[in-house]
């Protein structure tokens, strides 16, 4: 067969599908509303999972730089044996060592995250929700990429000397000084009085004020007065520039073995985190999901693929002159068999197409909503109109096949 004649065999067919659409409405609407319900629980989960997943990666990859980080454990790998327990600490030793001897790399700090619950910060009679406290230095504001909105850092003199200041992210900042300006007045961390001598500026982050729940000051005092031996310690650290971040990497763990005097036969008894460890630790945890998710919705397409073949079957049925006399005027047993399998295939495709635009606008309702992202996915999309077609073509194809081998007379003869 020819490109053209081909060309117009398909659209052919298409017409009669079409009008077998319209002269069985309530018939077709049903197949096409249980391929839609397919589809709509598929593309609204879908878009909302990637949405997640494209908004952490983004909050991930805020700095303009690309950050290390040395500590104790990895924590995006599971799984833990007895000797690692027994691993050091990461210290501030750590942190000027690979500052001094770490070329490639740019700012370092020395960062201590508290391991107990977060404490309540007070202002005369006002009180923030509890808050995140970490102690580091100066420089953490460049490797975050954090705005300042008020104020200052605190600054190098000011850990070197245990000083009671305290940065203020956003959140406590607005609960605490919602009317008067902060700079320079004292709150309460615990027990302990603290001078303010700045504030971020408002982060838009997927967790919201969550993201903006913290307060930053100087490591020493936060290991002087909060600090315990539960705690954990981190250096973090920015590659520089047009710098490979395989080779600040190396570098990191070359002086980080010679800082724990390590053998070459001994394994690192520290971990060095990429940001890029974290994308692919969400990909591991969200495409796994999304798979899950899809095999979930794809019951409601299997549902609907019944549907097609029954319904093709009753077709098949109720067409059996239309066949014989088509197959008498020269129809050849293809041009039967393609005829029904374009039939079922626009069918469902029409109910993917129903289903895609319900999904994406149930989605694009929750993320109004709840303010949970969502994203349009063109790959998604496409697949979907494509395994909507697929299912109804699998599904049709018996019923297509007993039509395509009707003998005419027999065919026309049934009509009689």
């Amino acid at each position: 067969m020819s490109d053209r004649k081909r060309a117009g065999f398909i659209g052919e067919s298409l017409l009669i599908a079409v009008d077998v659409l319209r002269a069985h409405k309530l018939r077709s609407g049903l197949i096409i509303l249980g391929v839609a319900i397919g589809v709509a629980s598929l593309m609204g989960m879908v878009s909302i999972l990637i949405g997640l997943k494209e908004s952490i990666t983004k909050d991930i990859s805020s700095s303009e730089q690309t950050v290390l980080q040395v500590q104790k454990f990895d924590v995006f790998v599971g799984g833990f044996d007895e000797s690692m327990l027994h691993r050091k600490e990461i210290t501030e030793q750590d942190a000027q060592a690979i500052r001094e001897q770490c070329p490639s790399l740019g700012h370092v700090v020395f960062v201590v995250e508290p391991a107990g619950l977060p404490p309540t910060l007070r202002y005369k009679d006002e009180k923030s929700r509890m808050v995140q406290v970490i102690g580091t230095e100066p420089s953490l504001l460049y490797i975050q990429s954090l705005d300042l909105e008020e104020g200052r850092m605190f600054t190098d003199e000011e850990v070197f000397h245990s000083a009671r200041v305290v940065v203020l992210g956003h959140s406590p900042r607005r609960d605490l000084f919602p009317s008067v300006d902060p700079i320079g007045k004292k709150i309460r961390i615990a027990n302990d009085n603290y001078t303010v001598v700045g504030t971020f500026a408002e982060r838009k982050t997927l967790f919201g004020s969550m993201g903006e729940n913290f307060a930053m000051v100087p490591y020493t005092t936060f290991k002087a007065v909060m600090g315990t031996e539960r705690d954990t310690h981190v250096v973090a650290a920015a590659v520089r520039e047009g710098i490979p971040v395989d080779v600040a990497r190396d570098e990191i763990i070359r002086v980080m073995r010679m800082q724990r005097r390590l053998k070459a036969n001994q394994d690192n008894d520290f971990a060095v985190i990429t940001s890029d460890a974290a994308l692919q630790f969400i990909s591991e945890i969200t495409d796994p999901i999304a798979v899950v998710l899809s095999a979930i919705s794809s019951i409601a397409l299997l549902v609907g693929g019944i549907g097609v073949m029954n319904m093709m079957l009753v077709s098949v049925t109720e067409r059996t002159s239309e066949i014989g006399i088509r197959k008498a005027v020269g129809a050849r047993r293809q041009d039967i068999l393609w005829q029904f399998l374009i039939e079922a295939g626009v069918l469902t495709g029409f109910g993917g197409i129903v289903g895609i635009i319900l999904g994406l606008s149930a989605a694009f309702s929750v993320s109004l909503m709840t303010g949970l992202p969502f994203s349009l996915s063109p790959i998604y999309i496409t697949l979907a109109v494509m395994f909507s077609v697929a299912t109804g073509m699998f599904f049709g194809l018996y019923p297509a096949h007993r039509a395509a081998k009707l003998q005419p007379v027999n065919a026309i003869g049934y009509a009689k």
